[in-house]
Formats: C-alpha cells, sequence, structure tokens
C-alpha cells in the first residue's frame, strides 16, 4: 500500500544523487552499452517516445490532486532511493530536466564539442509543486529530442562524456539510456498510481 512520503520517519530515503547500488549500476551501464550497439538509433528514439507517451497517458488520467500527491513505493532495479517518495508530476518533471539535458548534449557530442554545462544528479531533482503542466512540458521535449536526433548521423561518432553512475558515454550511448531512463520512470509512475489506487480502496 502507497504512504505518504512524508510522513515516513522509520523508511528514510537516500540523499538526491546518492544512485543506485554498484550492482545494479554495473548492470545498467553494460545494457546501455549494449542497447547502443545491437538496437538502431531511430528504434531507440520510438521506444523513447512511446516511453513518454506512456508516462504522459497515465498522467492525464489523474486528477490535479492526485498526479501532485506523494506516496512512498518500494524501490525497484534502477531507481534511485531518494526518488521513491515523489508524485506523478515529480517524475514528469524529473524526465523534463534529464531528457532537455541530454538533448542539449548529443549534437554537442556528436561534434566533439562537449557538453557547455555538466548537469550532477542533485539537479535533476523535481519540486514537489510540480503540476499538470509537466505533461505539456515534456511533450514539447519529447518532440524537439525527437528532431535534433533525427537531424544528426551516425551517434556512436564523436566524443564521450561521463555520466556520474555509468561512466564515459558516447552519444549513442546517452541516446539508450534516454530511452531507457524513460522506461524506468514509467514504471515508477505505474507503481505510483497502483499505490494511490491502494490507498483509495
Amino acid at each position: 500500500m502507497g504512504k505518504h512520503s512524508d510522513t515516513q520517519p522509520d523508511d528514510p530515503l537516500g540523499s538526491p544523487g546518492d544512485g543506485i547500488p554498484w550492482l545494479e549500476r554495473t548492470a545498467l551501464g553494460m545494457g546501455i552499452r549494449g542497447a547502443a550497439v545491437l538496437i538502431a538509433k531511430d528504434r531507440l528514439t520510438a521506444l523513447f517516445r512511446a516511453e513518454a507517451e506512456r508516462a504522459m497517458t497515465l498522467a492525464s488520467a489523474l486528477s490535479a490532486a492526485d498526479g501532485r500527491r506523494r506516496v512512498l513505493i518500494p524501490r525497484f532495479f534502477g531507481i534511485e532511493d531518494n526518488s521513491r517518495g515523489w508524485s506523478v508530476f515529480m517524475a514528469l518533471e524529473h524526465l523534463v530536466i534529464v531528457n532537455s539535458a541530454i538533448a542539449a548534449m548529443l549534437p554537442r557530442l556528436y561534434s566533439a564539442r562537449g557538453p557547455a554545462v555538466e548537469v550532477q544528479p542533485e539537479q535533476t531533482k523535481p519540486v514537489p509543486e510540480a503540476g499538470p503542466e509537466q505533461i505539456r512540458d515534456l511533450a514539447r521535449v519529447v518532440d524537439r529530442y525527437g528532431d535534433i536526433v533525427d537531424k544528426l548521423g551516425n551517434l556512436r561518432a564523436g566524443e564521450r562524456f561521463a555520466h556520474p553512475w555509468y561512466g564515459p558515454l558516447s552519444a549513442a550511448q546517452w541516446h539508450a539510456l534516454a530511452a531507457i531512463h524513460n522506461s524506468t520512470h514509467r514504471r515508477q509512475i505505474e507503481r505510483i498510481i497502483r499505490a494511490l489506487q491502494a490507498d483509495a480502496d
């Protein structure tokens, strides 16, 4: 059953940016690199878009109050402990922040210019006040991201930039990460909604 995240003193959350356990981090890093090699760029873009659209569809079915309601969910594979107490709209805002950062990064890596600004994990945390506007914002970011990727050629070209958990990644690997990241937080949103429904019963 879902519980309010601010009433769980016996289940403290980690600090923003703490990351995920080493074994999961290693497995995810391998998965990201494998996906960048085995899955075509356009297929990854389609997965990126499909997972974001699923997340937005789920959020659109909620009232503004339920979308803002924070619940504590059990940690699952790939999710940072500090993220377990978010609302649905907070999860969407996180996707807006991260996908915007990767969209800005990809052309610079592709052209070997390097990212203009390094974004730390703690800077990607959403605010509790996040609301339904995040659905619109994410839709815009997804469209812009797709346009940027479509205009780039072979994302395996260019230079690499280090992710704080997964190490140096090429543009192709950051693209794979973006798709996997959307999937992770779509699953988080599903779990938040199940917790909301359980609390309502």
